[in-house]
């Protein structure tokens, strides 16, 4: 005869495994897919951006202006782009837009025709890159010599090198450290506007100053 104690016990298993046979395990849910957000974000000095074509199977969204953006999801539709508020962007993306260097700044310098005299309007522009490349934490700076397509290409190699080593050195010598300093010369061969052959052209007579 059982006692009372293992009859109390056999109940209480009993118990149990009723409530585990009527137990209904819960539903798996599935991880969301892998997501991949797209965004043009606006250009720190307010220059215009491009574009960008984001392509998912056969589907494609177009992204133009700043904060165009889309959401890629694997095996899911491309949805339509949407725009993200700037306040949005810096919330997402705020500390790798912190992270990145500033972006390359271009200034172009014009000449007098046949020499190497910058114009007046050029010369002003020296201090506002020199201050550009002081507001930098490690810069360097290209200094490319152009000239239009008149005279022999030679000569005008030479000349727009003499024309970028003009800019050098008014540079250095308001302060700027030379090993900062890269120099060239494209002399014809690069024209902002193409010409035929021994023409002139004010705007092709020009030093680029890139500080990156």
């Amino acid at each position: 005869m059982r006692s009372p104690q293992r009859r109390r016990l056999a109940a209480a298993v009993a118990t149990v495994a009723i409530l585990a046979a009527c137990h209904t395990p819960p539903p798996v849910v599935a991880p969301p897919a892998p997501a991949d957000l797209v965004v043009l974000a606006p250009h720190p000095e307010g220059a215009p951006i491009g574009a960008a074509i984001v392509t998912v199977g056969a589907a494609t969204a177009d992204l133009t202006g700043a904060g165009a953006s889309v959401t890629a999801r694997a095996g899911q539709p491309l949805p339509a782009p949407v725009v993200l508020p700037a306040d949005e962007i810096a919330r997402i993306f705020g500390d790798a837009l912190a992270a990145m260097p500033p972006p390359a700044r271009r200034f172009l310098l014009y000449f007098e025709s046949g020499g190497d005299t910058l114009t007046a309007e050029s010369k002003a522009l020296l201090g506002e890159i020199l201050g550009t490349v002081q507001a930098r934490t490690r810069p360097d700076v290209s200094v490319v010599g152009h000239t239009d397509s008149t005279g022999a290409a030679a000569a005008n190699v030479a000349l727009g090198l003499r024309r970028a080593s003009l800019v050098r050195d008014l540079l250095v010598g308001a302060g700027l450290d030379d090993a900062l300093v890269e120099v060239a010369s494209h002399g014809e061969s690069n024209p902002v506007e193409p010409t035929p052959d021994n023409t002139a052209n004010a705007r092709n007579r020009r030093v680029e100053v890139t500080v990156r």
